[in-house]
């Protein structure tokens, strides 16, 4: 195990600057495991962001986020309550089969006259089998709702950590592709200056949907770079391939890079807004944002429970 020399979590794979020595997490070293282990030789050469702009090892990064969250610590106590959880999931059952076994003693009592002592022992013995089976289940609300607590705060952590990167949909794959051209071109053509020193990294990643062509994911080192970017594809509203100097005539998006989850709510938030007629659903700063009308008060969609206010 080491220490991430940016988030101090600890890991038991990394990647190591050469400069400096330091450990990173894959995350914080700004690039995927599988693309670390394709360097080959090139790994002992491998220098972090720091060392590459030149700034001092451990030197804090120019960003206005706090420290990046223990995602690690978070997902084992989830786990924790997750184990302790699994249990209960047959108590249910247990109290139809102890309910079920005092009614049968009932009627066996009533049929056969069997002795009033032994059937009020194994009714105080399942009474109280029955107590410690309830008590147990009234915790299942609880240790439900201290999961969605979890769950909600491990996609906010895990959407903090892609605030400065956008994705890119609708640009068909290449052999021998550049990506860092493909993002100076989509840059002039929205009329926005970007440097290569802008870029923290830049790739495809892969989809749920094996068909559909991988997005870019541009991660900036600027917050505000990474605003600018996407302010400017709003601005322009339609981008077409032909832009771009692809063939085809498809379109390109520019937005947030969204967690999964978050990906999802929107999905769903913009199919009951069309059903209730709420005119307004969009995303800004990573965030998910709602209005009935224009005069209306925005609010933010952060969860499932979140939805009921859009009707």
């Amino acid at each position: 195990m080491v220490t991430c020399g940016r988030c101090n979590s600890e890991v038991s794979d990394s990647a190591l600057c050469s400069v400096c020595r330091r450990h990173f997490d894959f995350p914080c070293a700004g690039i995927t495991e599988a693309g670390f282990r394709k360097l080959g030789d090139r790994k002992a050469t491998w220098r972090c962001s720091d060392c590459k702009s030149g700034a001092s090892p451990g030197a804090p990064r120019a960003t206005t986020a706090s420290p990046v969250p223990n995602v690690t610590q978070l997902y084992e106590e989830l786990q924790l309550i997750s184990k302790k959880l699994a249990p209960l999931a047959t108590l249910v059952e247990e109290v139809k089969t102890i309910r079920s076994d005092i009614d049968g003693l009932m009627v066996s009592v009533e049929n056969a006259h069997s002795s009033i002592k032994d059937f009020n022992d194994t009714v105080t013995s399942l009474s109280s089998r029955l107590k410690i089976v309830e008590d147990r289940t009234n915790l299942i609300p609880v240790l439900e709702k201290k999961i969605i607590e979890l769950d909600n705060e491990l996609n906010q952590r895990e959407q903090w950590l892609r605030a400065n990167n956008v994705e890119i949909k609708g640009i068909p794959l290449k052999n021998n592709e550049n990506l860092y051209d493909i993002a100076f071109k989509l840059a002039d053509t929205l009329g926005i200056t970007l440097k290569k020193e802008d870029c923290n990294f830049i790739t495809r990643v892969p989809t749920r949907q094996p068909n559909n062509e991988k997005p870019i994911i541009i991660s900036f080192h600027n917050r505000y770079t990474k605003e600018d970017f996407v302010a400017a594809m709003r601005k322009r509203k339609v981008l077409n391939l032909e832009s771009l100097g692809f063939s085809g005539s498809g379109r390109v998006y520019v937005n947030d890079h969204l967690t999964v989850y978050n990906k999802s709510l929107l999905t769903k938030a913009k199919s009951i807004a069309k059903e209730k007629n709420f005119q307004y659903i969009w995303v800004k700063h990573c965030k998910i944002m709602a209005r009935k009308s224009p005069t209306s008060p925005p609010f933010i969609v952060k969860n499932e429970l979140d939805l009921l206010k859009i009707k």
